[in-house]
């Protein structure tokens, strides 16, 4: 079944996570997605030894990273410093609709490929660039990775109890969010382009904005307030008990999601066997809760110890109102009901690596879902494929550019 953007072409050419997640983003919803890399300084994540300190390789030498960003693409290896690689670039743009770069602003600058130029070409072209400070400033030029996302944006601070040290956070949540900010801006492009005549646009996404953007509702409400620092979350005095982690017997940990404490603190105190608590006056509001919350977290932390977690995931659940999950690793993740019943992770046949769970795209679209119809590409797999089909050009054409070290 063809995806939304079936018949989409773009061209990416990035490193790391920011920009690949993007581009496999609209490979997943069906574009055709070629990434183009330096047949001699190909994309950095192929050749990362580890992540954060985890390791990163594969058995047979892959990097996992790469594997995992850069499904549903095609790879082209061509040198975009040589007059000739610029030349044969400047002639797939004339029928692209994406053009994706995520290196330091001014690169494609420097070599004659700015938006501009690009859309003299292509005047319907959509031109997404990414940056870790903007566009505009005295910082705009400087180099960036997740972290300085992380960093700058002020994500380092919402993690952790007050009074700790600013964390990263090793997920790579700045490039995460930032690749989707830039899938949603080019689907918003495309969208606009049709309303306006064909006319393509330049589309720009940042590290840092995309990491503000991921904290909307702290920041939003926190500079009403005039806040200088997202209060950061203390189990042992969370001022409504019922929102918050507990130790089971078993050592696995309990998120209460209670909300309207009040409303249900009687079946509450039913259903984990606390009746002799329930017309406690200390509890008897939320304002009162908050006063007493050390108080009633201490009943609380006593009470959970006593049994494991799904004991009392089945009693939780005879009260019908009551908000609660297991908190889970990632290694829980492939036998959670949900996420199997949704299919979120599928049994993927990697070519690589037989049968591996998969992440799918976040979103379902039920007329045109998205799919995974091809893994990360090996540097150069489709030079030919690509040139012969969007250009024409003959074997004996691609045997000089080989020679000459313009394709790899």
């Amino acid at each position: 079944m063809a995806g939304p953007l079936d018949g989409i072409r773009v061209l990416e050419c990035s490193t790391w996570g920011f920009g690949p997640i993007g581009g496999m983003m609209l490979g997943d919803l069906g574009a055709d997605v070629i990434k183009i890399e330096s047949p001699t300084r190909p994309d950095a994540a192929r050749f990362v030894e580890s992540v954060a300190g985890i390791p990163n390789r594969m058995p047979d030498g892959r990097s996992a990273l790469f594997e995992a960003v850069n499904r549903n693409k095609r790879s082209l290896a061509l040198d975009l410093k040589s007059e000739r690689g610029r030349e044969l670039f400047r002639a797939l743009i004339r029928d692209t609709d994406v053009f994706i770069e995520n290196y330091r602003p001014g690169t494609f600058e420097k070599l004659g490929l700015s938006t501009d130029a690009l859309m003299e070409i292509n005047p319907r072209l959509i031109h997404a660039a990414t940056a870790g400070y903007g566009f505009k400033g005295a910082e705009a030029h400087l180099p960036a990775l997740d972290a300085v996302g992380q960093a700058r944006g002020g994500f380092m601070y919402s993690g952790g109890g007050p009074g700790d040290p600013p964390n990263w956070n090793t997920l790579g949540i700045a490039d995460v969010m930032g690749a989707t900010c830039l899938a949603y801006g080019v689907l918003a492009a495309i969208a606009g382009r049709e309303l306006n005549g064909g006319k393509g646009q330049r589309i720009e996404i940042s590290h840092i904005m995309a990491t503000m953007w991921l904290q909307y509702w702290g920041i939003s409400v926190g500079m009403m307030q005039g806040l200088n620092l997202w209060p950061r979350f203390d189990r042992a005095k969370a001022a409504n008990p019922l929102w918050n982690l507990y130790r089971c017997g078993d050592g696995e940990w309990l998120m209460l999601g209670i909300l309207e404490a009040e409303r249900d603190w009687a079946s509450f105190c039913r259903a984990v066997g606390l009746e002799e608590i329930a017309d406690d006056e200390r509890f008897s509001t939320l304002a009162q809760m908050g006063q007493h919350c050390e108080a009633l977290i201490a009943i609380l932390d006593e009470r959970f110890q006593t049994a494991p977690r799904a004991e009392w995931e089945r009693r939780l659940a005879t009260e019908p109102n009551l908000i609660f999950t297991r908190v889970q690793q990632i290694g829980d993740l492939p036998t959670d009901p949900a996420v199997i019943a949704n299919d979120y992770l599928v049994d993927h046949d990697h070519r690589h690596y037989g049968p591996t769970p998969t992440l799918t795209h976040p979103v379902l679209l039920h007329g045109q879902p998205a799919t995974l119809r091809r893994d990360a590409p090996d540097l150069g797999e489709h030079t030919a494929e690509v040139l012969q089909e969007r250009l024409g050009l003959s074997d004996d054409d691609l045997s000089a550019l080989i020679a000459d070290g313009v394709i790899g």
